[in-house]
Formats: structure tokens, sequence, C-alpha cells
């Protein structure tokens, strides 16, 4: 299943309570976590695309240092890591 990962600027419980709200309230999607400690925002989606995920944490004034699309399942048919699977993408 695809992820979409981001590394986002949190500084307390506020900032990464206030992105947990905005996607909890985002259509499309499986789940997610939100990591304050590791600044990363982690979206499993359903149908939600990567720039409604990106724009929905964009619009809680959060930094989004970088984000990238990662997809296991074409990892796996490379016969490669994860990380071959991802792709970065620059907003």
């Amino acid at each position: 299943m695809v992820s979409y990962e981001f590394d986002v600027k949190m500084t307390c419980g506020g900032c990464s309570g206030a992105v947990s709200r905005a996607l909890g309230k985002l259509d499309g999607i499986e789940s997610y976590e939100v990591d304050l400690e590791k600044q990363s925002v982690v979206v499993r989606p359903t149908s939600a695309t990567y720039d409604q995920v990106y724009e929905k944490i964009q619009k809680t004034g959060k930094e989004i240092r970088s984000g990238k699309v990662v997809d296991p399942e074409a990892a796996e048919a490379e016969g490669t890591s994860s990380a071959a699977g991802a792709a970065e993408v620059v907003a």
C-alpha cells in the first residue's frame, strides 16, 4: 500500500495536535501517524491524493520541509529495499 511521508516542523504538542485534527477531517485516509519527536507525518490513503494531504497539512501553518510517496510494492517488484520505492516530491 502506498503511503505519504512528510517532514513537518512541529515544535510542541499543539503543533502535532493541529496536524492530527486537520488530517482527521480529510476524507480518503485509512490511517495516519503524527510523531512530534521525529517531526514526521505518515499518511496511508484510500483515495486522498498526495496533493490533498500536502495542502491539508500546509493549511495548519506548519512548515513542510519535505515529502515523498512510498510504494513498498514497487520496491518489492524490483527486489530492492522499500527506500527504492520512495519518490521524492517537491512542492
